[in-house]
């Protein structure tokens, strides 16, 4: 087969838009053309193209793409190989299987592979590859969020590891995303066991049961929230009160905690924080 691997030379990209690099794996040379053609003529993509599962898995670029679309049906490594062999590498990258084969089988082995995307080939050109680009542009978005949560609970965590008192923070789900050290000494637990648990696991180190503590309830009326704590005070966003907490060593101690929501750059609200004084 004729190597019709991107060039760089026309790419037919509007200027002022950032261009999306797709990897598109399929074994039939017409579609893998018309497919490159009408990617980069309607959706700002430049897109490379191969023929083969073993051929891309070979590329040092691999790992480069913006997003894969790959075929189901190929000799040598079918589109689920090619996509389990993608995903021990990473599991970032978008990946569109683009198949002329419905079997719910095949469906459900992709989805617990991790691809992002499960698209049937049909219909006119024009119309699937509009269709396609939306799904790409999709799936790379959502990766993009993905990528850009998590980076930021890192740098969360990274700003709270240190700071003296107990804190640690949630996300809108309920798990907890930080748990600092000055935590894990008051609670005996490390940060290692709570990050990622959620239904109310950080309260029973501190309250001995699992229940709503005041970082739940930063949107919460002071009329609720004093029936657990005293001394409720709301200051610029802050919400701040007194309680009795129970300690891993049998002590009670009385603590001011003060929690606030943790919002992303578009002003939504992400998760919340608490910290621990002991008075």
């Amino acid at each position: 087969m004729a190597d019709h691997r991107f060039s760089g030379a026309d790419t037919g990209v509007s200027p002022g838009y950032d261009t999306v690099s797709i990897l598109f794996v399929d074994d039939e040379e017409n579609l893998l053309l018309l497919g490159k053609k009408y990617l980069e003529e309607i959706a700002n993509f430049r897109v490379d193209i191969l023929p083969s599962a073993q051929e891309a898995l070979s590329s040092p670029n691999l790992l480069l793409y913006d997003a894969i679309v790959s075929d189901y049906l190929m000799p040598g490594m079918d589109g689920l190989a090619f996509l389990k062999a993608v995903r021990a590498r990473s599991v970032d990258i978008p990946f569109i299987l683009f198949t002329g084969r419905g079997r719910e089988d095949v469906v459900i082995e992709a989805i617990n592979l991790g691809v992002d995307f499960y698209l049937l080939k049909g219909g006119k050109p024009r119309s699937q590859f509009i269709e396609l680009s939306h799904k790409i542009r999709q799936a790379v978005r959502r990766k993009k969020a993905e990528r850009s949560h998590r980076d930021t609970e890192k740098r969360l965590s990274d700003i709270i590891e240190f700071l003296p008192d107990p804190t640690f923070a949630i996300d809108r789900s309920g798990e907890v995303i930080a748990w600092n050290r000055a935590i894990e000494e008051m609670t005996g637990v490390p940060s290692s066991e709570m990050v990622g648990r959620g239904a109310y696991e950080y309260s029973i180190p501190l309250y001995g049961a699992r229940r709503p503590i005041l970082i739940d309830m930063v949107h919460e009326p002071d009329e609720v929230i004093s029936r657990q704590y005293s001394e409720v005070i709301r200051k610029k966003g802050t919400l701040s009160a007194e309680t009795n907490l129970s300690s891993p060593k049998g002590k009670r101690i009385t603590t001011i905690s003060t929690a606030c929501p943790l919002y992303n750059e578009a002003g939504e609200v992400t998760g919340a924080i608490e910290s621990i004084r002991d008075i």
